[in-house]
């Protein structure tokens, strides 16, 4: 409470309540200190129990146990907890996609759906979704602009560009700020599902443990992007004052798998690694995107070179035994 010129006037603090959806994941574990630096109330939404990852910040949060293929669960998380800012990270992977289409869209398309109701009837800031460079098939021009062709090879490619439309029809239809990026190959410390981690993580966490490892195609390139300039990416898009075109493409630098393995051999000379080219590319996405949209809209750029992430990465995996 101040005195003015016009007597006692009472300040109310101005709450900014984040609902993290997916929060227990790898991007999550991230992002979710970031929030509270920022000053947020932060409700972390997931269907798993809380993460050891999240064990350091546990009092700090509210952790909400919930489906994303429940309606119910969504709108009371939404509702009774009164969220002004929504980070929707939560998804199901490619694998579980292709093997069953409808709950993928289920819980991929119809709870970006929901998700997005609720945000309108609260009026919410702002809506961020974490889309993927899955929209893009591989019948593209590479490195692939935001505004390429978008042919999914996969079911989950399909449910994220549909979200994708999801999010400019709501952003028309009824003024709710939405935003998205589509990221590469993220890697770092923790990450050990989907599909690009096998490309990526995996190999780095098994050279740092000093895990045998044999990798059939080192040959094979993609875009890596680390974690900390993934969430350095999500909050240059959620601080931009008005992103023109809302979606973007992020990426790091594509390299090769073997040369990253070399890098990484370097800073650990004895690992157990065994490169042995079997065939073909294995990732069903293109290797390389542009960005330019991006860098120049949100201002985004990578801060970490392949090198000095690898490091990191390995150095934290090392520090965890």
């Amino acid at each position: 409470i101040i005195e003015g010129k016009q007597g006692m006037i009472k300040l109310r603090r101005i709450i900014m309540r984040a609902l993290v959806t997916g929060g227990a994941g790898f991007i999550g574990s991230y992002l979710i200190p970031r929030l509270l630096e920022k000053g947020m109330e932060v409700v972390v939404f997931d269907i798993t129990k809380e993460p050891a990852a999240l064990e350091p910040i546990k009092d700090e949060i509210l952790y909400v146990r919930g489906d994303l293929a429940s309606e119910a669960d969504l709108y009371r998380v939404m509702m009774s907890h009164k969220i002004t800012n929504v980070f929707h990270l939560g998804a199901i992977l490619a694998g579980p996609c292709e093997e069953n289409p409808i709950y993928g869209y289920k819980i991929n398309f119809h709870a970006t759906q929901t998700l997005l109701d609720a945000s309108v009837a609260l009026k919410v800031n702002r809506f961020f979704m974490l889309s993927s460079i899955s929209v893009f098939g591989k019948d593209v021009s590479e490195p692939v602009a935001d505004d390429a062709r978008k042919n999914p090879g996969t079911v989950y490619g399909q449910t994220k560009l549909a979200c994708e439309h999801l999010l400019q029809w709501y952003y028309r239809k009824h003024a709710l700020d939405t935003r998205a990026l589509r990221f590469t190959w993220v890697f770092g410390p923790g990450r050990t599902r989907g599909i690009t981690a096998l490309y990526s993580s995996l190999i780095l966490d098994a050279i740092a443990r000093n895990e045998p490892m044999t990798i059939t195609n080192p040959n094979e390139k993609g875009d890596w992007l680390y974690i900390q300039d993934a969430i350095r990416a999500i909050l240059a898009v959620w601080d931009a004052k008005d992103p023109k075109q809302r979606i973007y493409n992020i990426a790091g630098g594509v390299h090769a798998i073997g040369d990253v393995v070399e890098i990484a051999k370097r800073l650990k000379p004895d690992a157990k690694v065994s490169l042995v080219p079997q065939g073909e590319a294995q990732s069903p996405y293109p290797v390389s995107y542009d960005d330019h949209v991006a860098r120049s809209e949100i201002c985004w750029k990578p801060k970490y070179s392949i090198e000095t992430a690898v490091r990191e990465h390995m150095e934290i995996v090392l520090g965890q035994q």
